[in-house]
């Protein structure tokens, strides 16, 4: 009896140490400091938590119980609440719609597509703690049909957006904005390369000079249908999601059972749908994030498409050159 408890000593003290040394590690990575010992013991403790709901989640991943699989990502201290606050794109849910309708009138679609392999997107952008994914949504989509126009693909600047569409286009900057804002302010100046106007990640004052792209216009697209032949056709896409199940996302397929919502007023985050394709049966879209490349499926992740997971379907509009 004396050696069983010693062996389940050994085994707890082994344990603590190998979840304090992830820790370590898992602030190293993501350069994690915190403003005091009680703070850090604070995080420690939900990242503990975190790892946890990881082990618990990955086990049913393996079962085949859900469909996709979690890891520690640079989200590991926080709750999941503090996670949600800082999704500010889409705080009142779904937008009016004011732009073109899409007239998919002749539009063949195909199987799958996938514009990265067409070189019609950009390298994944890490946004750091600024909640500007639209300003990156509204960007990305303006760069594939810049690529799709004239073949040359240009980093666009997400932080233009951040500083010039506050106020007179009714974004909040680093707390949060929505792409019909920002769509209708590049109509009107035009949008500046990422090289001429990098990104920051903090709201400063608006320096613009000069453009290298305006938009006419903005299509609306109002469904799933609508999305896949604007994907197929037309180029990638912005859109946007209830991002409920993206903290610790790792791989996999996020489907409609997934912990999120698809309800309108739930949307909260804006993604880049770049393509489509299907794994066992399984239809999904292809969406760039800006968490960073070490994020997910190397900044992408999956989510089922023609069920609307997570109210995918809301808000999809891409520009007009």
């Amino acid at each position: 009896m004396k050696s069983l408890v010693l062996v389940a000593t050994l085994v707890l003290v082994a344990c603590a140490s190998s979840i304090k040394e992830e820790w370590q590690q898992f602030k190293l990575i993501h350069g994690k400091t915190y403003r005091s010992l009680v703070e850090d013991k604070h995080r420690f403790s939900i990242f503990q938590d975190n790892v946890r709901k990881i082990q618990e989640h990955n086990k049913k991943y393996e079962s085949g119980e859900v469909s996709y699989a979690m890891k520690v990502t640079q989200f590991a201290d926080m709750t999941q609440q503090e996670f949600l606050d800082m999704l500010k794109t889409q705080s009142k849910g779904a937008p009016p719609r004011n732009g073109l309708k899409f007239n998919s009138t002749g539009i063949q679609t195909k199987k799958t597509i996938d514009w990265r392999k067409e070189g019609a997107v950009t390298p994944v952008k890490d946004h750091g703690k600024c909640s500007s994914c639209w300003a990156f949504s509204a960007v990305g989509t303006i760069e594939g049909q810049l690529f799709l126009k004239n073949k040359t693909l240009i980093d666009l600047s997400a932080q233009q957006l951040v500083d010039c569409t506050r106020f007179l286009y009714y974004n909040d900057g680093c707390k949060g904005g929505r792409m019909d804002n920002a769509f209708r302010y590049i109509q009107q100046h035009g949008i500046m390369s990422e090289e001429s106007y990098p990104y920051t990640g903090h709201d400063g004052g608006c320096e613009r000079h000069g453009y290298v792209v305006k938009i006419t216009d903005v299509v609306e697209l109002y469904d799933e249908r609508e999305i896949t032949a604007a994907v197929s056709f037309i180029g990638p896409v912005s859109a946007a999601i209830d991002g409920s199940s993206l903290s610790l996302y790792s791989h996999g397929i996020i489907d409609e059972t997934s912990d999120c919502s698809s309800a309108p007023q739930a949307v909260n985050h804006a993604i880049l749908i770049v393509g489509y394709g299907n794994e066992d049966g399984v239809d999904y879209w292809i969406v760039k994030d800006a968490y960073g490349a070490d994020w997910g499926e190397h900044g992408y992740f999956r989510i089922k498409r023609n069920v609307n997971a997570c109210g995918i379907s809301y808000v999809g509009s891409y520009p007009v050159l």
